[in-house]
């Protein structure tokens, strides 16, 4: 069965991304229905080729902050926004969490892998490449206030069988069915364990528990060299790196 169509709108300031990046997606499922580079002109071709996904340079005309994010998803809610990040930029791409981005992958992102994200980005998933990952923990460590070992206490053994089954994609149902609980006390034990970690949704409370290795075991997830994948209940993590 052929994969379906995905449309997706293409925005950078530098027409070479642009052109390259249609190219990149020619003669795959996924077809560029405009292009932008400005946060106007994204407003513009969003709300007039309705597309699936947005994929966005973040050399991108009236981009000040990640705030503009609100304005060009505001265009069409529904619409997935996949970011091409830089390393040195870590700060944005957590504030670009926040804000509801779904996919997030480096300059140097393969063509093989740029479609991958955007076909599971487009399904409902969220792909964080793993040296972005490696930066956003970076950038989480000089926020922390709280030490690891007042974050890990402050969990009970329960609740951190919960954490890790959400680090490995697990929905609140599929949790709930691992652990033999009902639903609703799923739900709260996925409130308490953000809330104790201080953080605003799963996928901060996910990056956090790698930080603190409170998604161990991790023999049965991908392979370093794997992107970061994330699902509609969490998501999975490749090993840290040792050191």
């Amino acid at each position: 069965m052929r994969p379906r169509s995905i449309k997706i709108v293409v925005a950078s300031e530098c027409p070479i991304f642009r052109i390259g990046a249609t190219a990149v997606f020619s003669g795959s499922s996924v077809r560029v229905v405009g292009e932008a580079a400005s946060v106007t002109e994204a407003v513009s071709r969003v709300r007039r080729k309705e597309p699936d996904v947005l994929l966005m340079d973040l050399q991108l005309r009236g981009n000040n902050s990640p705030d503009c994010l609100t304005e060009i998803k505001s265009a069409r809610p529904e619409m997935r926004i996949v970011i091409v990040a830089s390393r040195e930029r870590p700060a944005y791409l957590l504030h670009a969490i926040n804000l509801g981005c779904s996919g997030f992958v480096t300059k140097e992102v393969t063509a093989r892998r740029l479609i991958r994200t955007v076909r599971a980005v487009a399904s409902g998933e969220r792909v964080v490449e793993p040296v972005l990952l490696n930066e956003l923990l970076g950038e989480l460590g000089k926020r922390e206030s709280t030490t690891e070992s007042e974050t890990t206490e402050a969990l009970s053994v329960t609740e951190r069988e919960v954490l890790r089954l959400i680090t490995r994609g697990q929905t609140n149902r599929q949790i709930a069915q691992a652990l033999g609980y009902r639903l609703g006390t799923v739900k709260s034990y996925v409130q308490r364990i953000m809330l104790k970690l201080g953080v605003a949704d799963r996928i901060q409370a996910a990056v956090k528990a790698a930080r603190y290795g409170l998604d161990q075991p991790l023999t049965d997830l991908p392979s370093a060299g794997a992107a970061v994948r994330v699902t509609r209940g969490g998501f999975d993590l490749p090993p840290r790196p040792s050191g």
